[in-house]
């Protein structure tokens, strides 16, 4: 298994990997509900603290009921089982790349 540490340093959108991932993650039932799920929590969030306007106080509030395994988590495991280790700021960019599919997927439905 390899590591993706090389797309550190460039764009892992390149080539095609980025909606690879994203389509392993479709691919997977179970982990593409969870991805969903986890896209509806950040918008139930979002509104919570438009609506409260608190700010930190109305993502604190929220923080208890969390869904688990968190979207880091879910993209990790995904990661992790394609192509081994990757550092953390391609994570990031994972996983909103995952949450963005699932955004756009919800919103068709509607």
């Amino acid at each position: 298994m390899g590591e993706i540490r090389h797309f550190l340093h460039g764009d892992i959108s390149k080539n095609g990997h980025l909606k690879r991932i994203v389509a392993a993650a479709k691919a997977d039932a179970g982990v593409w509900l969870m991805v969903k799920e986890r896209q509806m929590e950040s918008q139930t969030i979002e509104a919570e603290v438009d609506l409260e306007g608190d700010g930190e106080d109305a993502i604190d509030k929220s923080a208890p009921a969390r869904l688990t395994p968190t979207i880091t988590e879910l993209a990790d495991d995904l990661v992790w089982s394609m192509f081994g280790t990757c550092p953390p700021k391609v994570l990031v960019i994972i996983q909103q790349a995952l949450l963005n599919a699932a955004r756009v997927e919800l919103s068709a439905v509607r």
